[in-house]
């Protein structure tokens, strides 16, 4: 019975840190921004923490530096599974 309750409690915690930590993509948000407002502050964050223009138009970026400059230009990174509007996805 002792090592039944071990098992459940194993179980159940591996569960629940499964559920909260696997669901959900990231995405950006900005008050009363637009689609186009985080298209453009994307494509030129993902210029200045690309290794080269033609890494850049594919997507590859150096991911600190991206998220730093999209956070300095006033974007703020959160973690949804159904994002509310006004929330984008960014290269991750």
């Amino acid at each position: 019975m002792y090592l039944g309750r071990i098992g459940r409690f194993v179980i159940g915690a591996t569960l629940s840190v499964a559920v909260l930590t696997g669901c959900g993509k990231f995405y950006w948000g900005k008050a009363n921004a637009s689609k186009e407002d985080f298209d453009r502050d994307n494509r030129e964050c993902a210029r200045q923490a690309s290794p080269t223009p033609a890494a850049a138009d594919i997507g590859i970026v150096y991911e600190r530096q991206y998220r730093q400059c999209l956070t300095a230009h006033g974007w703020a990174r959160g973690q949804h599974i159904n994002p509310p509007p006004g929330w984008y996805r960014g290269i991750e």
